[in-house]
């Protein structure tokens, strides 16, 4: 019978993870000021701390083990595979298994990740360590009959970057010529979707301006974590967010009024080239050759581009539905539906009952059904009638929480005032 693994084994070291080390940072006022000193970039933290080898030739096992053996995982191998070809019983993987229940799905380890057995005299598991990164190592130590689980994590130096620019040609080019990695470009899109289509009202001279946590590891920059404000112009008109996580858990982006920047839709389901066909109640039909109502916008793209969840919801239709083709029906919070047709696929997952998450992939954009080329047939009812959603103001998302106001409003200012310092030619988020 298999063994529950004790709680206190479950969780990670007392090393702070990846992640956990900013969440309800506030920024003193003085501390601005050295950001600025120091180019737009906010050191936080220095981890001060060094990688360990994989399997020290003394390790911590609780008895000699009479093998040991250090690999890596190939690519389209998985650690059964990579053991048993080495002639491990697949005992030793269910062991490791075991260890690292509610702590590491074996699955998710990927090519090119380090790991090393240690087996004692009848081929059972001793000791399993797993190095999926210099700063993240998984370890399994056997102790009688039961299998210990823990992952260890070495902190990362925490650097919070600040950017500004200008649009030259693309907002992508703008960014990357900034030096902002791609991954920040991206979630700063995706923060301001739900105010500004970036693919058709982008024009030179709008400025942007952001916040976002970078990680270094020995001196390298490793990854990123969250963009913390994001502030873009149009005009004389300021869309921006301001990251803020309550002490309930709920977490969004918000302007200084406490009002969530999501919608209950995005804007658009895609990314798109062009519209082909625009909401009307009366349309030529390319097909049919006869005028009728066209109820929904037509986005032409590419087949297989992707097409996302416009909101958070559950799948009514999933299926093939007459001239629409293969189609998307998905009802959301409140009265609001969306419809997706000529999709050339669906997604993996997607049917009826199924709940999606708002960006959700839920197909591939094709022309099946009554179409002329590809494109998504995107629809919008709210009340039970359709609506231009073009045109249609959507409600936003939830608010800040009026018990934690005080505090949004703490942390928000400070982060504001380092964007206001940056961008002194502009009022940072003025009147949202």
């Amino acid at each position: 019978m298999r063994r529950p693994i004790p709680k206190k084994f479950r969780g990670a070291s007392k090393r702070p993870s990846l992640f956990t080390l900013v969440s309800g940072l506030r920024i003193p006022g003085l501390l601005l000021l050295a950001a600025l000193l120091t180019g737009g970039v906010f050191y936080f933290l220095g981890s001060g701390a060094q990688a360990k080898p994989l399997c020290p030739d003394f390790s911590p096992a609780p008895f000699d083990p009479v093998c040991r053996w250090r690999g890596e995982i190939k690519k389209d191998e998985s650690l059964y595979i990579a053991l048993t070809d080495n002639g491990f019983s697949p005992r030793v993987v269910y062991d490791i298994d075991r260890g690292l229940d509610g702590i590491l799905n074996l699955r998710q380890i990927l090519p090119g990740e380090k790991f090393c057995v240690d087996t004692d005299q009848n081929g059972k598991l001793v000791r399993f360590e797993l190095e999926r990164s210099p700063w993240e190592h998984y370890y399994v130590t056997r102790e009688e009959d039961s299998f210990i689980g823990e992952k260890d994590t070495i902190p990362l130096t925490y650097v919070l970057k600040a950017a500004k620019g200008e649009v030259k040609g693309t907002l992508w080019e703008s960014m990357i010529a900034e030096g902002i990695p791609a991954e920040v470009v991206l979630r700063f899109t995706d923060i301001l979707s739900f105010n500004v289509d970036f693919l058709t009202e982008t024009r030179d001279g709008q400025r942007f301006a952001l916040l976002y946590e970078q990680y270094f590891f020995d001196g390298k920059p490793i990854d990123v974590g969250r963009v913390m404000a994001a502030e873009y112009w149009i005009s004389d008109t300021s869309y921006g967010g301001i990251y803020y996580m309550d002490p309930d858990s709920s977490e969004g982006y918000y302007t200084l009024a406490g009002k969530n920047t999501k919608k209950a839709l995005l804007k658009t389901p895609l990314v798109y080239r062009r519209i082909s066909s625009y909401f009307s109640h009366r349309r030529f039909h390319p097909i049919l050759k006869i005028y009728r109502p066209h109820l929904g916008v037509d986005y032409a793209a590419p087949t297989g581009t992707p097409i996302s969840a416009s909101g958070a919801g559950t799948v009514v239709f999933a299926g093939r539905k007459g001239g629409f083709g293969n189609f998307v029906h998905i009802k959301h919070n409140g009265n609001i539906e969306t419809m997706y047709g000529h999709m050339s696929r669906f997604a993996k997952g997607i049917r009826k009952g199924v709940r999606v998450k708002q960006g959700q992939l839920i197909g591939y954009v094709g022309a099946t059904g009554l179409a002329t080329g590809p494109h998504l047939d995107y629809r919008v009812k709210v009340g039970g009638k359709f609506v231009n959603p073009l045109r249609y103001a959507f409600p936003d998302g939830p608010p800040i929480k009026g018990k934690y106001m005080k505090d949004f409003k703490a942390k928000a200012n400070d982060r504001e005032r380092l964007l206001r310092m940056l961008s002194n030619d502009a009022i940072v988020m003025k009147g949202q």
